[in-house]
């Protein structure tokens, strides 16, 4: 009996081991392919996530959106911080001519408890077309915030793990720490996705996203109602305003959109510490990573998508 209690603890370990070693790899659909997604955005907190949602909706021919979820900004937002990227989401929609045209869906809180979902409308929505997919035809659950949403539909429905590719903005200190606004707004989330069987594609680039108020002023605010309200959100503040301000959540949907405008490779996925600090030493798996974004055809592919939306 004693011998069988000392073997439960390695027996779990190689059970995990096992487990996290079967995680798939994501495989980037070629340019043109349709994918279907879910596009979780804290929309209310930075000016890049309405320039990446407004390029995901003028891709129609790329994006099957079935539907968007609100997402917290950590204490940045507060408890209103999901309802502010609802009301952010609905304003692009309503810039766009596009009111009504998706669903959108409010997001959990972040996780109080590592193995506990925190409920939400957003989570279930989640759920219901993660197992409405097939794992040939996986839903892509594109998560510009904190990992919060993915990290609750999968502790509340693991199965989803089989029918969901997990495509997360980290922009991290690779390979050091995962140092990025996302991760620190809920690290009980970001952790657990790392470990999870979750397929995940780390999105690890996008500081070099910049772009002059004069470059925006000239190629995106002059391109319909849309283009105008994105240019304008730039001038609210000194620090949109700013030359060097990053357009991170862009890059996400860019290379999406067209995966050659930034490199990719499979590596191990790291397990996260309660530091944020990678252990490449207990690797979960292996997941896709993305780095080395090009600034130019980023911008390029939003310009030309107004274009096409809002001709001269």
């Amino acid at each position: 009996m004693r011998l069988q209690l000392f073997l439960i603890p390695f027996l779990l370990t190689a059970w995990a081991t096992a487990a996290v070693a079967e995680r798939s790899v994501p495989t980037i659909p070629p340019a043109g392919q349709p994918i279907r997604v879910i596009i979780d955005t804290d929309c209310a907190t930075e000016v890049d996530d309405p320039f990446a949602v407004a390029l995901a909706v003028l891709a129609p021919e790329r994006f099957l959106i079935e539907g968007f979820v609100a997402a917290h900004f950590g204490d940045a937002g507060g408890p209103d911080g999901i309802e502010r990227s609802m009301v952010a989401l609905e304003t692009v929609m309503d810039r766009a001519g596009m009111p009504g045209r998706y669903r959108i869906k409010r997001g959990s809180h972040p996780l109080r408890y590592s193995q506990v979902a925190e409920p939400s409308e957003g989570v279930d929505f989640i759920i219901e077309q993660a197992m409405a997919s097939k794992p040939d035809d996986p839903l892509w659950l594109v998560c510009l915030g904190p990992c919060t949403d993915a990290a609750a539909a999968y502790l509340k429905e693991p199965r989803i793990k089989d029918r969901i590719v997990v495509f997360w903005h980290g922009r991290t200190n690779w390979p050091k720490k995962a140092t990025n606004f996302n991760a620190y707004n809920d690290v009980k989330a970001a952790r657990l996705v790392f470990a999870s069987e979750l397929p995940l594609v780390l999105f690890d680039t996008g500081t070099d996203l910049t772009c002059p108020v004069e470059e925006s002023e000239r190629t995106i605010r002059t391109r319909g109602p849309l283009g105008r309200y994105l240019h304008e959100i730039r001038l609210t503040t000194p620090r949109y305003r700013s030359p060097t301000k990053g357009f991170f959540d862009l890059g996400d949907i860019a290379f999406l959109l067209d995966p050659t405008v930034a490199e990719q490779k499979i590596v191990p996925a790291p397990a996260i510490k309660r530091d944020l600090t990678y252990d490449h030493q207990d690797a979960r798996g292996r997941m896709l990573r993305v780095f080395d974004i090009d600034r130019d055809r980023t911008f390029a592919l939003l310009r030309n998508k107004l274009a096409e939306a809002y001709p001269d």
